[in-house]
């Protein structure tokens, strides 16, 4: 699948949200971050190699992905903090739209992330995401750090 025509949708996108997309470009074609103090979203738009065994949808070849994600906060160390943290972003997750909590226990933090399947997204379908992951990953970070005294992820 030619992703470049998607490249183009995100981009028009991120210039929606009053952002120049030159700006968020990285290295790699497909990524993009921007940045809603002091969060980062990272943007992707990429074709896996491969199937994964979780795809509820089987095609010859991977299907191209759109994603955003956002690094919140760092885990507790604490065993029964973490326990009750690991509930509380469950808890959260159901309330949640365009985006949901995902944990990262190698390198131990908490990120909000958003997924789909990238035929047929538009510009409205990328634009709502990144807004409600921004949003999210601001206020819960300020939220889940003051309550369970975590460090927050520092931008790079």
């Amino acid at each position: 699948m030619d992703l470049k025509p998607f490249y183009d949708v995100a981009e028009d996108a991120i210039k929606t949200l009053g952002v120049d997309p030159e700006t968020t470009r990285c290295e790699d074609p497909g990524q993009w971050i921007v940045t809603r103090e002091p969060i980062e979203i990272f943007i992707d738009i990429w074709q896996p190699q491969e199937a994964n065994q979780w795809e509820y949808f089987k095609e010859d070849e991977p299907t191209a992905i759109f994603q955003v994600v956002a690094p919140v906060c760092y885990l507790p160390d604490n065993e029964a903090d973490k326990a009750k943290f690991m509930e509380e972003v469950l808890y959260i997750n159901h309330h949640m739209f365009y985006g949901s909590f995902t944990v990262n226990m190698e390198e131990s933090m908490a990120a909000i992330g958003y997924k789909r399947l990238l035929e047929g997204a538009n510009r409205v379908e990328m634009i709502e995401p990144i807004e409600s992951i921004g949003f999210y990953a601001e206020n819960l970070s300020n939220y889940l750090s003051k309550k369970y005294n975590l460090k927050k992820i520092e931008k790079n």
